[in-house]
């Protein structure tokens, strides 16, 4: 029978002593650079949308959503927006005027119509999308594939988290004086 031991530890080899932060510390750390990932999507819309056309850039995320979902009715896609079927209403509006967006009978309900991009809005889309395309290449240009993998799969976890997220979970939780008086 064979056993294997490590040599002591002397003074010249001190243990690691790095502290691991507390998850309280680690949910502070992510809300910081979620917020600051907001800011700088937010910044990069913002300059992706400038010189590409008139349309404004809440008017894009309009294209961009019908796009990828198909016709939807101004209702289901202020819904997917989080949006008042209103704003929405406008912004789709003005989509149509500029011949970006048409509107097509519901073949569930003839009252109603559906929205869909035109061809000129496809247009727009591509070109948006080759643009952030090339933004987000230039951000993850040191990745490696491993890297751009990983980061890319975490992402999509996050994302569906997001999504998945109910309303109650965000609302502040009550304090155990609270729950006494309840």
């Amino acid at each position: 029978m064979t056993t294997t031991t490590e040599p002591p530890r002397t003074a010249a080899q001190p243990t690691p002593a790095t502290p691991v932060p507390t998850h309280e510390q680690q949910l502070a750390a992510l809300s910081g650079e979620v917020s600051r990932q907001v800011r700088a999507l937010h910044s990069l819309k913002a300059r992706m949308a400038r010189g590409q056309s008139e349309v404004e850039r809440a008017m894009h995320v309009v294209l961009f959503v019908l796009a990828d979902a198909g016709p939807l009715r101004v209702s289901a896609l202020a819904e997917r927006l989080g949006t008042d079927p209103s704003t929405t209403s406008r912004q789709t509006g003005e989509l149509v005027k500029r011949d970006l967006l048409r509107k097509l009978p519901d073949p569930d309900d003839r009252r109603a119509s559906l929205l869909a991009v035109t061809d000129a809005g496809h247009d727009v889309v591509a070109t948006m999308q080759q643009r952030r395309h090339e933004q987000l290449a230039a951000a993850v240009d040191g990745f490696d594939a491993h890297e751009l993998t990983v980061f890319t799969s975490l992402l999509a976890r996050f994302v569906d988290g997001l999504e998945g997220a109910h309303p109650e979970c965000l609302r502040p939780t009550s304090t155990p004086a609270a729950q006494e008086n309840a």
